[in-house]
């Protein structure tokens, strides 16, 4: 009988929205950030989803939203933090455990 424990994916991220939006933000290099708009429209999410879904990342320290003034209109800026990032690798990595775990074989 072997002693492992189970792999636990970080909730926060696993919900699919999420992780969607943090697929997208630690895809860019450094301290790349994007704007509400382009998320919006690369993952096809209405205004009220993207927002819950940012507001649950950013209370996990894994976002940071700056909103900025451009040509004097109000442009949303979203990256991921340290934190953030390495809570996806994290998560990516315990993907990779989950699966390539081997399921016991029996001969019944």
């Amino acid at each position: 009988m072997t002693n492992t424990q189970p792999v636990v994916l970080n909730e926060t991220i696993h919900q699919p929205t999420r992780l969607r939006i943090m697929t997208l933000l630690v895809s860019q290099p450094g301290p790349a950030r994007l704007t509400y708009g382009f998320i919006q429209d690369n993952l096809s999410l209405t205004g009220g989803n993207l927002t819950t879904h940012l507001r649950k990342l950013e209370d996990a320290n894994y976002l940071q939203i700056t909103k900025e003034f451009h040509n004097n209109k109000p442009r949303t800026w979203i990256e991921a933090t340290d934190t953030g990032r390495k809570a996806f690798a994290d998560y990516y990595a315990n993907l990779q455990k989950v699966l390539n775990l081997n399921p016991k074989t029996s001969n019944d």
